[in-house]
């Protein structure tokens, strides 16, 4: 007989709403408003259209008929003793196959005015409240477009595979495992721990996992502030070590990816290319803490570019390991140059000249001929 009816009413949600198979937004009802105090039946109307307005913009309401007739059923269905609001709510949303409900309550005391509003999603049960002191119809209306909200989320609902609400709300999440073992898909979020001891993250989260903008906190003193993805970092980001070295750039799957610039306390900056957490070779920039510039290609330790330096100097040739290493030419502010082998940042094997290319100098195997 149940699952009858559960058939009859899911037929005569499809005949009548023309919002069912055509809108992308998830199915609601609106159980009836609850009230404690004295309140004209007029308000009570125009609130509870200001709710049904509000909740319009996120969810297609069911009509008011179809939750009239399945909370009849509720009723023939459980005695009156078992038939608690929640439990008749529940078995009503079976009836019409709908996930969410949700329901308003008023109290009114001497001109003072407490709403409420619950929303079930039959997973949870999510609450949000707000008082107001001699507030007139307009005023209440305000507060239930701010309660639904703060319920919702600033931005509209969507629906998954058509049948999961995805609700994007900020809060804080703790990792309940080490970085390393969650990289390798340790388990995930959890909503209560200790900064001292666990990762934590603040910001925009979805599902109970971080998603869209926010902050994670090591233990250590480690900083990433941006864009995460199904947890981890992805998109634009800032990476802050306790020692204040910093990363700036994109990040992919928790690395870094795309271009980036890494900068140390001490006033060096890297800009390059990473990928899966490595630089990859290609063209680069790096300034030292001396005011010296290089630009060029990144090959596995070996870069071949040009070196400014602060004074004017200007190198153009190969490096290693941040040193002028390999063929170069270096060029003096007055128009000299050495062209040749250098080694561990020394002329090593070459040949001095002056501005007008006279030959004036030699070097073999680093000895001055």
């Amino acid at each position: 007989m149940k699952q009858l009816l559960i058939l009859l009413l899911s037929i005569l949600l499809l005949l009548s709403s023309p919002l069912f198979g055509q809108s992308g937004k998830p199915q609601t009802i609106i159980v009836p408003t609850g009230s404690l105090g004295e309140m004209s039946k007029a308000r009570i109307k125009i609130l509870e259209k200001t709710l049904e307005s509000k909740l319009d913009d996120y969810f297609a309401i069911v009509p008011k008929e179809l939750f009239e007739e399945a909370q009849e059923q509720a009723f023939q269905e459980m005695d009156a003793d078992e038939c608690t609001e929640d439990q008749c709510i529940r078995m009503i949303q079976e009836f019409l196959q709908i996930e969410n409900a949700f329901k308003m309550d008023l109290i009114i005391d001497e001109g003072d005015t407490q709403i409420s509003i619950t929303w079930n999603d039959q997973d949870q049960k999510r609450v949000e409240e707000d008082y107001c002191e001699g507030c007139k119809t307009k005023g209440l209306r305000l507060m239930i477009g701010g309660l639904v909200e703060k319920l919702v989320g600033e931005k509209p609902i969507v629906m998954v595979e058509n049948t999961k609400v995805v609700r994007k709300e900020k809060g804080i999440l703790f990792r309940d495992t080490s970085y390393i073992k969650f990289f390798e898909g340790g388990e995930k979020w959890i909503k209560f721990g200790d900064d001292k001891t666990q990762v934590k993250f603040e910001g925009e989260i979805v599902d109970g996992v971080p998603n869209g903008e926010g902050t994670e906190t090591y233990p250590d003193g480690q900083k990433y502030v941006g864009v995460f993805k199904d947890g981890l970092p992805n998109g634009k980001g800032t990476l802050t070590s306790p020692d204040g070295q910093k990363h700036v750039g994109g990040w992919k799957d928790g690395r870094k990816n795309g271009q980036g610039i890494e900068s140390s306390p001490g006033g060096e900056e890297f800009e390059g290319i990473w990928k899966n957490g490595e630089i990859l070779n290609g063209k680069g920039s790096l300034i030292l803490s001396n005011g010296e510039k290089y630009v060029g290609e990144w090959k596995d330790g070996v870069s071949q570019g040009t070196l400014i330096s602060p004074d004017g100097k200007e190198y153009v040739g190969e490096f290693k390991d941040r040193k002028k290493h390999g063929q170069g030419t270096l060029t003096l502010p007055r128009g000299d140059k050495f062209i040749g082998e250098w080694k561990d940042g020394n002329p090593w094997t070459g040949k001095f000249y002056d501005k007008d290319g006279y030959i004036f100098g030699e070097r073999l195997n680093g000895v001055k001929q």
